[in-house]
């Protein structure tokens, strides 16, 4: 008898710790995203593509919110953008799960600009003529470039023909162009300065300063323009100032 009680007790116990616990909720998707290229330019296209999972129920939907902070309006598993300005870029992913669960994804994607990379081929800005006491008389002022960048020519002093002209390289099928400036191919006067600027965006550019002196050969500096906002900037070994 006190066999049987003794057995009855030790199976009662482990019946007792036997009882299964209680059911543990469904997990949720677990959002998550990559984008390529890693490091995108300004108007480069970048691809955004889901890595979500679900382990525990089906993904049903995907949704993009492409400026960080608005509606998730782009649906499926790869979406394609354009950054238009550099910085960060808050990018967020909406997945829903057939069970009703959801995650939100958010990354900051790096924009910068491009690499600035030279005019090609560089221009070459020809000024020739002859030196006289009140000044130079000038026989040619030409700009040799790439077609479809633009040219301007900005006068400053007394005497200038204009004061400021601007021309777009014309296409011709060539891999340069020659723009002449006719109107100033004549006698300036001494003290007037000329700049000439071959400018395109995302392009390291070219500037050229003349400086109209008495009896003596103009002084002319040869520098590169920015390729963001055509500031004058130093030429890199490679460009042909």
């Amino acid at each position: 008898m006190q066999l049987r009680g003794a057995l009855a007790r030790v199976l009662f116990a482990l019946a007792a710790l036997a009882v299964a616990p209680a059911g543990e909720a469904a997990a949720a998707p677990a959002a998550s995203f990559l984008w390529f290229p890693p490091s995108p330019h300004v108007g480069e296209t970048v691809s955004l593509a889901s890595t979500s999972t679900d382990d525990s129920s089906p993904i049903t939907s995907q949704a993009w919110d492409l400026l960080g902070s608005g509606p998730f309006d782009q649906n499926g598993p790869v979406v394609e953008t354009i950054f238009s300005t550099p910085g960060p870029h808050l990018v967020r992913l909406l997945v829903n799960a057939a069970d009703g669960s959801g995650d939100v994804a958010a990354e900051v994607i790096p924009v910068t600009y491009p690499p600035a990379r030279e005019m090609l081929p560089f221009p070459i800005v020809r000024i020739a003529g002859t030196a006289v006491r009140a000044g130079a008389k000038l026989r040619v002022l030409s700009v040799e470039a790439p077609p479809g960048v633009l040219i301007t020519l900005e006068c400053l002093g007394r005497g200038c023909p204009v004061r400021l002209q601007s021309r777009i390289a014309p296409s011709s099928g060539l891999a340069t162009v020659t723009v002449r400036f006719r109107r100033f191919e004549r006698f300036l006067p001494a003290g007037l300065s000329l700049e000439v600027r071959v400018s395109k965006a995302g392009q390291i550019g070219k500037d050229t300063r003349v400086l109209i002196r008495h009896g003596k050969a103009p002084r002319r500096v040869d520098s590169c323009l920015s390729p963001v906002g055509n500031a004058v900037i130093s030429c890199p070994s490679t460009a042909g100032a």
